[in-house]
């Protein structure tokens, strides 16, 4: 160990993992120590990282701004959640490589659930998507061998195309699908923020909390968030039973969402006064359109999606 800290690697470093966007600060920082551990004294490395990556997570914000509203990976994981509903199992960021994520897939399946397919993406595959090299999609059916899984290929290409993204595939169920991008994800709450940063962003039309347990992550206090950083929350959200967010406008109005048991997608809006909730189940294209409603028009107006259900809340 010849104390020597690499910072141009570290910088690199912390710069993808901004761009994958699932780690806080303190993660990074810890993963930076770990990663350099016996190249160079943890102290250094740490002091080091804890520099740069402020620099980085600064730098990071200040870029996002300028991004649109919806980026191409928020369009992956939108096709991945309307998937998802349709009975094929879809994961980003899935294990550290194929073979890991191939042989763990279908413990992803709900208790119950008989899933007909799958598709995901590993660690690896969003290394070089961060690089612009796109993104390598697996994909195949838990029965019925090569037709089966050319099924499976078919659907996710169209509901790829349906959301906005030009997927690459030969037609081949042993060839992986290509969908060209460069990864980047939009950070909010305790994603982006580090010892010293900027506060929140108050003028935001949305506070959001949320909970998910399958990554057993989320937001306690209601986080300042602009539409961009709420849709994030909505198709982040793992569809495991009792996932779920709360969205609140300015005046108070609330937008809800839940993942239930199928998994079926439960949007609803409280009602204190008549203690019951109004909603439906729904896709996360109408959920998502119901959280754009509530940011723009400061409205929880449910009434459009129609077949609404009332929910009375439990006693206790």
């Amino acid at each position: 160990m010849n104390g020597t800290v690499d910072r141009d690697e570290l910088r690199n470093d912390i710069r993808e993992a901004l761009a994958i966007g699932d780690q806080d600060f303190d993660t990074i920082i810890e993963d930076c120590v770990e990663y350099l551990h016996g190249v160079a004294e943890a102290g250094a490395v740490r002091a080091a990282a804890t520099e740069i990556a402020a620099e980085e997570f600064a730098a990071y914000r200040a870029e996002q701004k300028s991004w649109p509203d919806v980026l191409d990976t928020d369009r992956l994981i939108g096709a991945f959640r309307e998937l998802e509903t349709a009975g094929i199992i879809a994961r980003e960021n899935f294990t550290c490589c194929q073979s890991c994520g191939t042989a763990e897939i279908g413990g992803e399946a709900p208790e119950g659930a008989e899933p007909r397919g799958y598709v995901f993406c590993h660690h690896q595959d969003v290394q070089a998507a961060v690089d612009g090299q796109g993104v390598h999609l697996s994909y195949g059916a838990f029965d019925g061998g090569e037709a089966a899984a050319e099924r499976i290929g078919e659907e996710v290409v169209a509901v790829l195309r349906r959301h906005g993204l030009a997927p690459e595939w030969n037609g081949a169920p042993g060839r992986r699908i290509l969908v060209p991008m460069t990864w980047r994800r939009r950070r909010f709450g305790r994603l982006a923020a580090w010892p010293g940063g900027p506060a929140p962003e108050d003028a935001a039309p949305l506070k959001v909390t949320y909970r998910d347990y399958a990554r057993g992550c989320g937001e306690d206090a209601p986080v300042p968030m602009p539409l961009a950083a709420a849709r994030r929350v909505l198709l982040d959200l793992t569809p495991r039973t009792g996932g779920f967010a709360t969205f609140e406008g300015r005046s108070g109005a609330i937008v809800q969402v839940i993942w239930e048991d199928g998994p079926r997608l439960w949007l609803e809006s409280p009602d204190a006064a008549t203690r019951s909730s109004r909603g439906r189940h729904v896709t996360p294209a109408e959920a998502e359109e119901m959280i754009r409603v509530l940011a723009d028009e400061d409205r929880a107006d449910l009434t459009r999606l129609g077949g609404l259900e009332i929910r009375p809340w439990s006693a206790d």
